[in-house]
């Protein structure tokens, strides 16, 4: 069962944009790692100490193939694949233009298989208790640091390594 609770958001993007209350879900507790891989171990034949070597394993193995710019097919759970978000404004008018200096970061995407996208189907949702409910405020992005602003301290002379 997932619980509910009432979240306040600021509707528009001018200061005196109106604000509603919405649904959002009610993370009560969190499942550790730990936690997860004596659950998968619990229902299979396999040692927690076996599963976790294989979830270690598979990360690592997971990173080395999106760095070589691979898809990664991880059946049930899904698929992960490298992406690219090009820098804002940064289009030119002839493919020839086009490098990597026009990147402005990598990520990934997770795209769940329908087996993981339709396990909350028919869920059942409950309101949570008045006392778990947390008003919660929208934070926007937070604002880079101005380089000009004080505050800041002097970056090591050694090119901005620590310890090197």
């Amino acid at each position: 069962m997932i619980k509910i609770k009432a979240v306040e958001r600021k509707i528009g993007f001018s200061k005196t944009g109106k604000n509603l209350w919405y649904p959002a879900i009610h993370l009560h507790s969190d499942v550790k790692f730990e936690e997860f891989i004596e659950l998968v171990s619990d229902e299979t034949t396999v040692s927690s100490a076996d599963v976790k070597a294989v979830f270690d394993r598979a990360a690592k193995v997971l990173i080395r193939l999106l760095q070589d710019g691979k898809s990664v097919d991880c059946g049930d759970m899904g698929t992960f694949r490298p992406s690219i978000t090009a820098k804002t404004g940064a289009g030119v008018d002839k493919a020839e233009k086009v490098g990597v200096e026009l990147v402005d970061k990598a990520k990934v995407i997770y795209t769940p298989r329908v087996k993981v996208k339709t396990a909350l189907k028919g869920v059942r949702l409950e309101r949570a208790e008045r006392a778990l409910d947390v008003p919660y405020k929208s934070v926007g992005k937070k604002k880079k640091k101005d380089p000009k602003e004080g505050g800041g301290s002097t970056p090591p002379e050694n090119g901005g390594h620590v310890g090197a």
